[in-house]
């Protein structure tokens, strides 16, 4: 069991100092680490990024913390949650010493550049493995969860409504559409 705690450690001490951008950053490295590990299937990946979205917090903690804790328990929860933790604590930590003085170098501002649409790339492939998972039963598409995607899709996309507003609408859709 230790080694479990170690290897929970290890894959998101991983994430933490890769998963530049938030929580959803974070969404390749669970994939990885679902296909690695096979510690969670891919809808208990979808159930934890909607866990994720309602509980309060980052959702990258969240997320390390529902998947250590089904993972290993709460010893499993807390080795997730603070390796998730440790690398952008330490970051921040020399960031804040360091920022005035190189916050104008034109590298550091490079870098940002290509970061962003690299973490843009990652967050489209899973978005899009997601979806073919949420929509997929077998051989054949779930029509039902494809229109809900779509009906709940142009709200937040066009109007940017609140994050919370969708979910609470998905979770009512999902009981209305599969009431027929």
């Amino acid at each position: 069991m230790l080694k479990l705690y170690f290897l929970l450690y290890y894959e998101f001490l991983k994430i933490g100092a890769f998963a530049i951008g938030g929580g959803y950053a974070a969404l390749p490295f669970l994939y990885y680490i679902q296909k690695q590990h096979q510690w969670f299937s891919i809808e208990e990946l979808t159930n934890m990024i909607a866990v994720s979205n309602i509980t309060p917090g980052p959702i990258g903690i969240n997320m390390a913390t529902y998947t250590g804790f089904t993972t290993a328990g709460i010893l499993g929860s807390i080795c997730a949650t603070t390796a998730i933790m440790t690398i952008p604590f330490l970051i921040v930590i020399i960031i804040i010493k360091l920022f005035d003085k190189f916050k104008n170098l034109k590298e550091i501002n490079d870098i940002f550049i290509g970061l962003r649409p690299a973490a843009c790339a990652l967050l489209t492939s899973i978005g899009l493995t997601l979806l073919y998972q949420t929509i997929k039963i077998e051989n054949t598409i779930d029509y039902k969860a494809l229109i809900l995607f779509l009906i709940l899709i142009i709200p937040f996309s066009f109007i940017k409504k609140n994050p919370l507003l969708i979910i609470l609408a998905g979770a009512l859709g999902g009981i209305i559409i599969n009431s027929f």
